[in-house]
């Protein structure tokens, strides 16, 4: 094909094509950075008014922690804690007084009677009083209790025994203090726990 237009002519025609496609870029680009700044200033306003909201709920949330007194609640929480943690000592050292009395009854000698058993210190004394019909079978009572066979206690004292002078059938009563066995601590005492803290 051949060209008969002036050369100025067509050079015009040229640089007037990559004008117009040089405008449509330029057009597009404002566009563009007229798009990213409106979300820009979108984004912008939603944060700050996502920020102002949470600020309010976090002002209400303090205010209604503060109304209800949280610290004197976390005092309290850690007051019942220690409290839980001293009750969990005390009951991994309880004896059960019930297998014991049963098993004492079953070794008192003929002729007598329990009439108390208290624990004086935790680890493993026991006082016990007990009535007879005589002095005798109350110093039995010690010889019984004390006896390895029965495995209860590894120690047994009469504090003392005392009979009255009068009619009633069991007229001696004795008091004896009494140190468990290393088998009957296991039997009778809880294991203390470990507690992880």
């Amino acid at each position: 094909m051949i060209n008969l237009l002036p050369p100025e002519h067509a050079l015009r025609i040229r640089f007037g094509r990559q004008n117009s496609s040089l405008r449509q870029w330029i057009i597009g680009a404002l566009a563009a950075i007229g798009g990213l700044l409106i979300i820009l200033v979108g984004g912008w306003l939603y944060l700050h008014q996502q920020v102002g909201s949470l600020q309010a709920s976090l002002d209400k949330t303090n205010a209604q922690l503060e109304s209800q007194n949280l610290a004197k609640v976390q005092n309290d929480a850690k007051e019942i804690t220690g409290d839980i943690k001293v009750i969990n000592q005390v009951l991994g050292n309880e004896v059960h007084f019930s297998n014991l009395i049963q098993d004492i009854g079953k070794i008192m000698p003929d002729g007598t009677v329990l009439s108390s058993l208290s624990l004086s210190k935790i680890d493993g004394t026991l006082d016990l009083s007990a009535s007879a019909k005589d002095s005798s079978s109350a110093a039995q009572i010690a010889v019984n209790l004390n006896d390895p066979s029965n495995g209860l206690f590894s120690k047994v004292d009469i504090v003392n025994i005392s009979c009255a002078n009068d009619a009633s059938v069991y007229r001696c009563s004795g008091t004896f203090k009494a140190l468990f066995s290393s088998s009957a601590k296991k039997k009778y005492q809880s294991v203390p726990e470990v507690v992880k803290s």
